[in-house]
């Protein structure tokens, strides 16, 4: 696997009204890339979905946190990582009925990881859709 170069990163609160600036990051970070309208609308949807998770799931019993986005190109695919630092997933472990928005991530990535328990709280969720050549 090549080396993964990273495009932007962005850091926001996790709130709901700030889904709308990773979107818009999204787009930046995806312009000039072989990737078409229907995969580009596929990545915000993932987007949406893992960031709302973050916001819903890891900061829902806690004090208010941020989400971190990162994009980057690694091995002919557009990879983006969204981070917290909330309460992580139950137990440490991804469940094994994971519910609607990673589903959605299962179904749709081409390549996905889930990092349950990210060493100094939270959790990781990495999505990737392969560049269209």
């Amino acid at each position: 696997m090549s080396p993964e170069s990273l495009i932007a990163a962005v850091v926001v609160p996790a709130d709901p009204s700030y889904l709308t600036i990773c979107r818009n990051a999204l787009v930046g970070a995806a312009g000039g890339m072989p990737i078409d309208d229907e995969e580009l609308d596929d990545l915000k949807l993932l987007l949406s979905e893992t960031c709302s998770n973050a916001i819903v799931h890891g900061y829902a019993e806690g004090p208010p946190g941020e989400i971190e986005v990162e994009f980057r190109t690694a091995s002919g695919e557009f990879e983006v990582t969204v981070s917290d630092r909330g309460r992580g997933f139950s137990g440490g472990a991804v469940p094994e009925h994971m519910g609607f928005g990673l589903s959605l991530v299962a179904q749709i990535a081409d390549r996905y990881r889930i990092d349950p328990a990210r060493p100094g709280g939270g959790a990781t969720v990495t999505f990737a859709r392969a560049l269209n050549h």
